[in-house]
C-alpha cells in the first residue's frame, strides 16, 4: 500500500480552506497540515476535523512543524489579498516579507515541491524559492494556468461552442499585463485564428474579460477561491502522475527565455511547460507572433523592475 502524502497548506483563508477540502476529496492518500496561526479559524479547524470519517484514508493535522518540514508537497496561500480595484502588484511588499519570514532559515527534511498561490503569484514565487534554498524545479506558481482556463470559458461563452473543445495559453504575469497566445490556442484541434467562427473583436473581448476576471469576481466576493483552489489541487495529479500535460505556470526563466525576454537576469514569470512524470520541463518551441512577443516582453519588464 502507497504510503501518506505529507502536503502542507499554509495560510486558511478562501484559498487554503477550499483546497484544503479538494485535497481531502482527492484521490491521493494525504496526510494534510495546515499552517494557519490565526486563532479565530480553530473553530473551522475543529469544523473541518468533524468530516475526516467521511474521508477515505486522510489524515488531518493543524500548525504541525515537523510534518511542514517533512512535506513532500507545500501550497503556499498565505498573505494579504488584493483590494476591489487594485493590481495584484499592490500587496507586493507585505506579501514579500512574509514569505521571507516563513521560509527562510527553514530547513526541510526532503526536496517538496513548493506551490505558490499568494499574490503577486510571479514575485512571490520568486522570494519562496530564494528563500527557501530549495531548487528552482521544485518551486512554481499556478500563474496564468488560470487564466487560460478562464480564457477557455470566456472564448466558449461568447461562442456557444463548448468548453472542452478549447486549448487555450496565456504567457507572462499573472495580473494586467498577461498575454494570451492566440496563435497556438486552438478549438477542435484546429488554430483559433483561422476558425470561422472568432474575429479580431471577439478575441480582443475574450481578452479584456480575462484580464479582469479577478475584478469582477471582487464586485461581490472577497476575492477568487474555487478556479484557483482546483488548478491547484489539479497540479497535484499532474506532479504524481505519469501522463504528459501542458500548461503554463509561473517558473523561473531559463536561458532561452531570459534572451527572447530580454532579461538581464531570470524572474519568475509565466511560461509554456509540459509536466510528466513528476518533471517540469519549459517549451522553448512556441514561435510567438511579432505582436505576442512584444506583449509578452513588455510584460516580463515589469515583473523584472519589480524583483530587481
Amino acid at each position: 500500500m502507497n504510503k501518506l502524502i505529507n502536503i502542507t497548506v499554509i495560510g486558511f483563508g478562501y484559498v487554503g480552506s477550499s483546497l484544503s477540502l479538494l485535497l481531502l476529496n482527492s484521490k491521493h492518500r494525504v496526510r494534510l497540515n495546515i499552517m494557519e496561526p490565526n486563532p479565530e479559524c480553530e473553530g473551522a479547524f475543529l469544523d473541518l476535523a468533524h468530516s475526516i470519517p467521511l474521508f477515505h484514508e486522510k489524515e488531518l493535522h493543524v500548525n504541525n512543524e515537523d510534518l511542514f518540514l517533512n512535506a513532500d508537497f507545500i501550497y503556499y496561500a498565505a498573505g494579504t489579498p488584493n483590494v476591489h480595484g487594485g493590481s495584484r502588484l499592490s500587496t507586493v511588499k507585505q506579501n514579500f516579507q512574509l514569505s521571507k519570514e516563513i521560509f527562510e532559515h527553514r530547513a526541510f527534511a526532503k526536496t517538496p515541491y513548493i506551490i505558490v498561490i499568494t499574490n503577486p503569484v510571479d514575485i512571490i514565487s520568486h522570494s519562496v524559492y530564494q528563500y527557501s534554498g530549495l531548487p528552482h524545479h521544485h518551486v512554481m506558481g499556478i500563474g496564468t494556468f488560470l487564466d487560460s482556463i478562464r480564457l477557455e470559458y470566456y472564448l466558449a461563452t461568447l461562442s456557444g461552442l463548448d468548453i472542452y473543445d478549447f486549448d487555450a495559453t496565456v504567457v507572462g504575469e499573472h495580473g494586467d499585463s498577461q498575454v494570451p497566445i492566440y496563435s497556438i490556442c486552438k478549438v477542435k484541434g484546429q488554430p483559433i485564428l483561422n476558425h470561422p467562427t472568432f474575429s479580431k473583436s471577439d478575441l480582443e473581448q475574450a481578452r479584456i474579460l480575462t484580464r479582469d476576471a479577478a475584478f469582477q469576481i471582487r464586485e461581490t466576493q472577497e476575492g477568487t477561491t474555487y478556479g484557483v483552489s482546483k488548478c491547484a489541487e489539479v497540479l497535484l495529479d499532474y506532479l504524481l502522475g505519469t501522463k504528459k500535460h501542458s500548461l503554463t505556470l509561473s517558473v523561473l526563466t531559463n536561458e532561452h527565455y531570459r534572451t527572447l525576454l530580454g532579461l538581464d537576469h531570470d524572474i519568475y514569470i509565466s511560461l509554456p511547460v509540459t509536466i510528466e512524470n513528476g518533471k517540469i520541463t519549459i517549451n522553448n518551441e512556441i514561435d510567438f507572433l511579432k505582436e505576442e512577443l512584444e506583449a509578452f516582453q513588455k510584460s516580463a519588464r515589469i515583473l523584472a523592475d519589480i524583483i530587481e
